[in-house]
């Protein structure tokens, strides 16, 4: 596992535009913000106490779709209060739609925009970074019954 995730985390500090958000990873790392837990049911889950979770199929990911969930899981942790869970759930009951589709789309389109700048920043990455975005947009689609714009 730790060295998928170094491997992950080399690759977010050299994509032009996340280097900060490598280095942020990289020492949440190496503080074990960032573990395993092989009974997640999850790919990851990013934590109210500002850790990051790895399930079994995002640690026996390649290094490229291990970058991206650490992306989309710094998302939540920097870029979302935890409030916006209640907000998207609630929203979700009241218009009948996946509760916590308006909570996760952003995060999903976070990892989607890596993967784009991952590919011009390693273009021997660009085929694996438009199949995993395929994946992405499909895993959206299907768990929140729209599609990412």
């Amino acid at each position: 596992m730790t060295t998928i995730l170094s491997e992950a985390l080399r690759l977010i500090r050299t994509t032009r535009g996340y280097a900060e958000i490598g280095v942020e990873l990289a020492q949440m790392a190496s503080e074990n913000r960032i573990r395993f837990d092989a009974g997640l049911q999850d790919r990851a889950q990013a934590g109210l106490l500002g850790t990051i979770m790895l399930g079994p199929e995002a640690a026996q990911s390649s290094a490229l779709s291990l970058a991206q969930t650490l992306v989309h899981e710094h998302f939540h942790l920097r870029r979302q209060h935890p409030l916006q869970k209640t907000v998207s759930f609630w929203g979700g009951v009241l218009s009948r739609t996946p509760v916590m589709r308006r909570f996760e789309q952003p995060a999903y389109q976070a990892a989607i925009d890596f993967l784009r700048a991952a590919a011009a920043s390693h273009p021997h990455l660009a085929g694996e970074s438009q199949t995993e975005e395929a994946e992405i947009r499909g895993v959206f689609e299907n768990s929140f019954g729209a599609s990412l714009t």
